[in-house]
């Protein structure tokens, strides 16, 4: 993560640096540094048996543009983004082979109801990108290209109406539905508070269209549309249990985020909506 920051701070120490190098330099024209915030759609995009509810999120960045001629450049910035999801599970259970206080193998078994989880990323986002515009003071202009993400901070919150664990034992063939500290019993209105959870680099193809204003000799403004579609799985695939049996404690059940569980699949990133840029030429 250390290298990530560090990478994205030199790409931001660079684009200031070009910036002050536009101020000083007014016969070059072929050189844009923009400032830009866009919203409102922002989140987590999968397949689940849950029902998924798109969360907003914002997005803050710079960017340095290049042109090539005066209808085409290419550009590089860094962008601080966020994405949240809420996703909600009408009922959900498993099952698995684990060890008592005692070692002895028992298979233990939860049902949770009304699960609802939240969940919310943060990622660094780097585009590289290439741009057309057509001639005049007031232009069309698209954008396309990639963007590569590096995750920052990562966190989910659950709440369950009712979490429901037993232990069968085969060797008895007795299934225990209690007593409460050995791990076994019927719950309600559980809260579990924020906890990480951990994702990976995301690739994206990004697209932008809208008009370019100019409002001075050196300044404009763009106004658009853009779409983010992230291209690849951001979560290591572990499928881990929603509830986790603790042998040493039993009485404290670990719950680890839907995500990263058998109950959801192909987990992108998704942002959309206005993009507002200033720029400096």
């Amino acid at each position: 993560m250390k290298k990530y920051i560090n990478y994205i701070t030199s790409t931001l120490m660079i684009t200031a640096l070009l910036g002050t190098c536009l101020k000083s330099n007014a016969q070059d024209k072929k050189q844009e540094l923009s400032v830009s915030v866009a919203g409102p759609f922002s989140f987590l995009n999968y397949s689940t048996v849950g029902q998924t509810v798109p969360g907003n999120g914002i997005s803050a960045g710079l960017r340095y543009s290049y042109y090539l001629n005066e209808g085409i450049s290419v550009g590089i910035g860094a962008e601080y983004q966020t994405y949240r999801s809420d996703v909600k599970f009408a009922s959900l259970a498993g099952q698995y082979t684990t060890t008592d206080a005692e070692n002895e193998s028992f298979q233990f078994r939860y049902k949770a109801t009304q699960l609802r989880e939240k969940q919310n990323l943060g990622y660094v986002n780097v585009p590289i990108t290439i741009q057309y515009e057509n001639p005049g003071s007031t232009k069309l202009y698209i954008a396309a290209g990639v963007k590569v993400g590096f995750a920052v901070s990562g966190n989910y919150e659950t709440k369950m109406d009712n979490l429901t664990t037993s232990g069968y034992y085969p060797q008895y063939n007795v299934e225990l539905f209690a007593p409460a500290f050995a791990g076994f019993a019927s719950t309600d209105d559980i809260k579990v508070s924020k906890q990480d959870v951990t994702t990976k680099t995301s690739y994206s193809a990004t697209f932008e269209t809208g008009l370019k204003q100019k409002v001075g000799d050196r300044s404009s403004v763009y106004i658009g549309l853009y779409l983010d579609y992230g291209l690849n799985d951001i979560i290591d695939k572990s499928n881990k249990n929603l509830v986790e049996y603790n042998p040493a404690l039993p009485v404290q059940l670990h719950y680890n985020s839907t995500l990263n569980t058998q109950f959801t699949n192909d987990i992108r990133l998704v942002s959309y909506g206005l993009k507002l840029r200033y720029a400096l030429r």
